[in-house]
């Protein structure tokens, strides 16, 4: 994959099979700039996005489906509802659910809904069939969140749920990797090349660069250069 911002000669190669890249931008107002043109696009608002990311075939891609932005790693809901929505449905889709099980449990629960007295004049309604999905509904099923502070591992459960649960191709970060040592952003890189993979920073500033990382800065002069490994 490659990104390319009109107006700039240079592009940024973003490793298809796993690998970290990063896209510096140095002027302020330029950084805004683009990323609010990023962001307008992900979100499928009116705007002229100047940022474009091709594959390999030289096909763009599509931000709002290829693509998964986080510009927050600590706040980000991995049970939020499109991730769960996706979880549910693979878990319908290929689990060996125990058809006997279920409609046993049924068959308990339609017992103790049709037991209930509430002393009003007009009889309850609720379904009669329970599914495996109103199963996971009940029981509240979700990803595991980490609810410890380690910003590692949650990125690594938001590039899972990105790869195997929503299909996308890429995960941007903006303003996120200063909160990486050099030894996790080195856990990372394995980490992503151990599942074919890919994360393209988005920073103001990058003081610690990778032997094996690209990246195309962009400096307060508007002036650009790329550092390819």
């Amino acid at each position: 994959m490659n990104i390319s911002i009109s107006g700039f000669d240079n592009t940024l190669f973003i490793p298809s099979d796993g690998g970290i890249a990063t896209l510096v931008i140095c002027n302020d107002l330029f950084f805004r700039s683009v990323v609010e043109d990023i962001l307008d696009t992900y979100t499928k608002k009116e705007g002229n996005n100047r940022t474009v990311i091709y594959d390999s075939n030289h096909d763009p891609l599509n931000f709002a489906k290829d693509i998964l932005i986080v510009t927050d790693i600590y706040s980000y809901d991995l049970a939020n509802r499109t991730i769960t929505a996706v979880l549910y449905k693979n878990i319908q889709d290929n689990s060996d659910i125990d058809a006997v099980k279920l409609a046993q449990i049924e068959t308990g629960i339609l017992d103790i809904l049709g037991a209930i007295n509430t002393g009003f004049s007009q009889n309850l309604n609720y379904q009669t069939e329970i599914s495996i999905n109103d199963l996971l509904k009940m029981a509240h099923v979700g990803l595991e969140a980490n609810t410890g502070n380690n910003y590692l591992d949650k990125l690594y459960g938001i590039i899972d749920s990105a790869q195997q649960l929503l299909s996308k191709r890429l995960v941007i970060l903006i303003n996120q990797r200063q909160l990486l040592s050099h030894s996790e952003l080195q856990a990372l890189l394995q980490y992503l090349e151990n599942n074919h993979f890919s994360v393209l920073f988005i920073e103001k500033n990058c003081k610690d660069k990778l032997n094996e990382e690209n990246i195309l800065a962009i400096d307060d002069d508007l002036y650009d250069f790329s550092t390819n490994s």
